[in-house]
């Protein structure tokens, strides 16, 4: 199975396992099931369930599969040539390996996913038992009827493959999933169309029988054929992967772009693009490794050299404008609020960049993390900030707040420090704070920088929150997001996204959070303070010290 994400390459073995099995099996299945009114070559059908047995034994040896189906799929292979002699017994082990196809091809798959593939398994089955097989004129059997009826079935079944599988594009030519689900549906027809023109039903048998395979063999195949990515749509941030590791790009707009690898990726990896290398490295505030490339207007590629890995990413920038900001010392945050929507499945155009304005509410959470201090005897507040304009806004509320409450605002170590910056700016400035005298007061840091390699650039900080990042839907979206990438951990920016896909939105009161980084006392039963993933400080805990903070 491969996620949406996909996967670079094709797990060659299980593949060609995958085909031998299938195939063969249906066969020997349809040599069975078939053997009342079809006469058959015992070496044929001998064959046919040796391949069967022999795959079905080498997948059990080096594949991760169910034992207990690949000793009963061995068994049953080699139990029909046995009983071809007794044509009852043969019969009812020719159904049963039949049903135990239909089981092994349908495995964990959806009801019309499900559906298919027992069309194409009953299809295969009665279509090999009478292209191998031989029958009397004089038998009173009716195989024609028959024949139409499955290549009607094989048709229909391949006809729908085509359309469920959503790409009904370009991808069907441009990716092995996409040609190979055309080759099903075209071989599919042709056995429909051979079956309405040839007047002899044996020849309809035998010669409709390279079609049935073909038909076969893809279907067989397509579970073991990495699915294309969606296609880029210019000005959404493409998700892919290459050289085995998910890959972001953002803006996805013609010029500069960033180039993210979760820290999974490790720290060997290159992107060349336009014939410049950029080495991935990274960046302050931020997690995993990011490197900048320049992307042509309209559809391109790049390629990702990760070790002795290799991949290519498509990319469709189109004629946009470019988006400053989103490679600017804040795009890592812009990056992260677009994985948001990503991971809610629902991605949008990203036009516009968390830090080019203060939202309402955390202007209003500013202001009461700001009544929070004066209320608690604080005298001064030490105020760090970038040229951002949210930052340019936050820090007006700030003083305008400040002035109110009669708190000072002046870099004093008797006092507290306030960190209303990007997510770059921050974590150098908390670094640097590490190495000086420290604040009484504390460290307290807007809301937007709640992201783990930000809070935990000190021991302990404060944040105002609308939100509990302990509960379930905090946790879950944490968990999505470091499914869909590798780990990355949270940020308010990305929750936002995920929520408003799903119409939900953050509206609760203000409290104030406290986060310490914490190193003992991690059990189990208690997901504080662990590094599992969708925790929000990775390696802290975070817990509210108020209650809500009146206007």
């Amino acid at each position: 199975m491969h996620s949406h994400t996909g996967v670079s390459s094709v797990d060659l073995l299980a593949l060609v396992l995958r085909i031998l099995l299938l195939t063969s099996t249906a066969v020997v299945a349809g040599v069975g099931l078939l053997r009342a009114v079809v006469a058959v070559p015992p070496w044929l059908a001998w064959t046919a369930g040796g391949i069967a047995a022999l795959a079905s034994g080498w997948s059990a040896a080096v594949l991760d599969i169910n034992i207990g189906f690949a000793v009963a799929h061995a068994i049953l292979a080699l139990a029909v040539p046995l009983a071809l002699r007794w044509r009852a017994a043969a019969t009812y082990l020719g159904f049963a390996l039949a049903l135990l196809l239909i089981a092994e091809a349908g495995l964990g798959h959806s009801s019309l996913a499900f559906f298919l593939d027992t069309v194409f398994a009953a299809v295969a089955v009665v279509w090999f038992g009478f292209a191998v097989g031989s029958w009397p004129d004089d038998s009173g059997l009716r195989p024609g009827p028959v024949a139409l009826t499955a290549a009607l079935a094989l048709a229909g079944a391949g006809l729908a493959q085509l359309l469920v599988s959503g790409l009904l594009d370009r991808r069907l030519v441009d990716s092995a999933y996409g040609r190979v689900l055309v080759g099903l549906a075209v071989a599919s027809l042709g056995v429909l169309v051979l079956t309405a023109v040839l007047r002899d039903v044996r020849r309809v048998y035998r010669l409709g029988a390279v079609g049935v395979l073909v038909a076969v063999v893809a279907w067989t195949a397509l579970p073991g054929i990495p699915q294309p990515h969606d296609l880029a749509v210019p000005g959404i941030p493409r998700l892919a992967s290459a050289a085995g590791t998910p890959v972001l790009v953002s803006p996805h707009r013609p010029g500069r772009n960033l180039v993210h690898f979760p820290a999974s990726a490790g720290l060997d990896v290159l992107v060349e693009s336009g014939g410049r290398i950029s080495r991935a490295v990274p960046r302050p505030g931020s997690t995993g490794i990011w490197a900048e490339v320049e992307l042509a207007s309209g559809r391109s590629d790049f390629v990702v050299r990760r070790g002795a890995e290799q991949g290519t990413v498509d990319v469709d920038t189109g004629e946009l404008p470019a988006l400053p900001d989103a490679v600017a010392a804040d795009g890592p945050e812009c990056a992260s609020a677009a994985l948001g929507g990503i991971a809610a499945g629902a991605p949008s155009v990203l036009d516009s960049c968390p830090s080019a304005v203060l939202s309402t509410e955390d202007e209003d959470a500013l202001r009461k993390q700001i009544g929070y201090l004066a209320a608690a005897g604080v005298s001064s507040v030490a105020v760090i900030s970038d040229e951002s304009p949210r930052s340019r806004a936050a820090v007006d509320a700030v003083l305008s707040q400040a002035q109110q409450r009669g708190l000072a605002i002046r870099d004093d170590p008797g006092g507290a420090l306030l960190v209303v910056s990007g997510w770059s700016r921050a974590e150098e400035a908390l670094e640097s704070s590490n190495s000086g005298p420290g604040y009484i007061y504390g460290v307290h840091l807007a809301p937007w920088l709640l992201h783990g390699p930000v809070v935990n650039a000190v021991a302990g900080s404060s944040i105002p929150l609308r939100f509990d990042p302990r509960d379930e839907r905090s946790l879950t979206y944490g968990m999505t997001l470091a499914g869909v990438f590798g780990g990355e951990p949270p940020s308010l920016a990305g929750f936002r996204n995920w929520l408003a896909a799903r119409q939900e939105n953050l509206t609760g009161d203000v409290a104030i959070y406290a986060s310490a980084q914490v190193d003992v006392m991690r059990m189990a039963n208690h997901p504080h303070g662990s590094s599992a993933a969708g925790q929000w400080i990775p390696q802290g805990t975070i817990v509210a010290i108020s209650g809500p903070l009146p206007s």
